[in-house]
């Protein structure tokens, strides 16, 4: 007889039953553990599928066989990037390449691949990582960002940021190449702007650079495609040319100078002038220190041969400038000079001092080059910072002078031609017998004239009118003295 409680009267439990708790006894003891492992998970792939959606980057499952897969679920944005990827057959034979090369190296791979969407090219690069179950995992991460940047700060590095030509820097690395090397039909070339300094010191580092980017307009026509073109100093640019006859060279540079030419003739308001010199070499063993030293001293002396000439020019093609620029020059400046004369002799000043007056009633407003046309022929009245702009063209005439050799002596006297006899003058303040006479004689003159010729902003008032309003302002304006020479005078010379 058997016994109930013996071994053999107990049920063996099945897997499945353990697995799908058909048995109570087992529901009963690992339900709530198993519920709550499944929770875990549950969690934790909710966790993991949130982070791999906020991941910038693309994952991709690969195999030895060549298959290729997305890794997880993603957002409709990536879909779109996934689907351009997989349908890619060049981009696919890249990342089968990189699974292959994980499987057989074990460590982590990294390669870079393009892809054109539409007429932009994207920057990538995939990372090959295998996992212990021999998957590959793949992930690629859009570096157009970063690569554009990059490229961005070499431009910078290499680049001048005025001309966008290469810089000293880059043209220093560029002729390394040729240094101690065996070369044919290389030369050197140093090119200046002629009188930069002047454009600075007397228009301004604005307009300096205005004349610096022309010149490099023309100076890369003529060799940007045939060699490297660098900015090499503030007024100085340097080209390296390779494979060129030295009669060529001399050709380029005439072709230069001729584009130069054409340039002066459109009727700008100043003058470009540009020195050159170079470094030829026909065949032979490159010292490009020499070469460029060679070039730079071949380069001063033609600028030497062009100095003179250059700060004469300039002059003049100021005051023609000028002459297009002030709607009252044109008989103007001769009405005032004949009037300042006759003044001048009236009261005996000395020949010099009728020298200098003369002079300055044609170039006291030479500075007036450097006032834009908005302010200059502005047919209302000027606001404070307009007037503030327009007073600058006494100190801008006054550099311009100083660097003429005709013109230096009345430089002082163009900065002080709008001194008031009261102090209340500009730029300097000054009054009384402190302004140079010649001046004092120039503020009367000139607004006579004003007064009695139409301008754009006002009309022109008779003799007596004229006469009438010096006389007010006499003391305040004008030197009280001049004033009553000037009163009696000005009958005898209209007559």
């Amino acid at each position: 007889m058997e016994r109930s409680y013996d071994k053999k009267d107990k049920k063996v439990p099945s897997r499945e039953s353990i697995i799908g708790l058909g048995e109570d006894s087992f529901r009963k003891n690992y339900y709530p553990e198993l519920l709550e492992k499944i929770n875990d998970l549950e969690q934790i792939n909710a966790r993991n599928r949130a982070l791999i959606s906020t991941m910038p980057d693309l994952l991709f499952v690969g195999n030895a066989n060549g298959d290729i897969s997305p890794f997880a679920f993603y957002a409709q944005q990536k879909d779109k990037m996934i689907q351009d990827i997989l349908y890619n057959t060049q981009v696919m034979e890249i990342l089968n390449r990189g699974v292959i090369r994980a499987l057989r190296e074990g460590t982590l791979i990294s390669m870079d691949f393009q892809m054109s969407q539409g007429a932009v090219v994207q920057y990538y690069e995939a990372r090959f990582l295998k996992s212990e179950t021999e998957e590959i995992l793949i992930m690629v991460r859009n570096m157009t960002e970063r690569i554009l940047l990059e490229k961005q700060l070499r431009l910078l590095a290499e680049r001048d940021s005025l001309t966008n030509i290469y810089n000293r820097r880059s043209f220093e690395q560029a002729m390394k190449k040729y240094d101690q090397h065996k070369v044919e039909k290389l030369a050197i070339l140093s090119i200046d702007i002629n009188g930069l300094k002047f454009f600075n010191d007397t228009l301004g580092h604005f307009f300096g650079d205005k004349i610096i980017v022309d010149a490099v307009s023309i100076i890369n026509k003529v060799f940007s495609d045939l060699g490297h073109v660098a900015r090499i100093g503030g007024d100085e640019f340097g080209v390296i040319l390779e494979g060129e006859d030295e009669s060529q060279i001399e050709l380029l540079l005439s072709r230069m100078n001729q584009k130069v030419k054409q340039y002066n003739n459109k009727g700008k308001d100043w003058i470009l002038s540009l020195s050159y010199g170079y470094s030829y070499l026909e065949n032979g063993i490159a010292n490009v220190e020499f070469m460029f030293q060679e070039a730079d001293n071949n380069m001063y002396q033609n600028k030497l041969l062009k100095k003179e000439s250059t700060h004469s020019t300039f002059v003049k093609t100021f005051m023609r400038a000028l002459e297009a620029k002030d709607f009252v020059s044109e008989g103007h400046v001769a009405r005032m000079e004949r009037l300042a004369i006759f003044m001048g002799e009236i009261l005996l000043l000395r020949q010099d001092q009728v020298d200098r007056l003369a002079l300055l009633t044609k170039f006291h407003d030479i500075g007036k080059i450097g006032i834009p046309d908005s302010i200059l022929k502005k047919p209302a009245r000027l606001t404070e910072d307009e007037w503030k702009i327009m007073r600058t063209h006494s100190s801008i005439g006054e550099r311009i002078a100083l660097e003429s050799t005709d013109l230096k002596d009345i430089a002082p006297l163009i900065l002080r031609h709008h001194e008031r006899y009261d102090g209340k003058g500009y730029p300097l303040g000054i009054k009384g017998d402190e302004i140079p006479i010649e001046c004092r004689i120039l503020a009367i003159v000139d607004t006579f004239d004003a007064m009695t010729n139409d301008r754009p902003y006002s009309r022109a008032v008779s003799a007596e009118e004229a006469e009438a309003e010096i006389k007010r302002c006499s003391g305040s304006q004008f030197d009280p003295l001049l004033v009553e020479v000037f009163i009696l005078v000005i009958n005898d010379y209209n007559a």
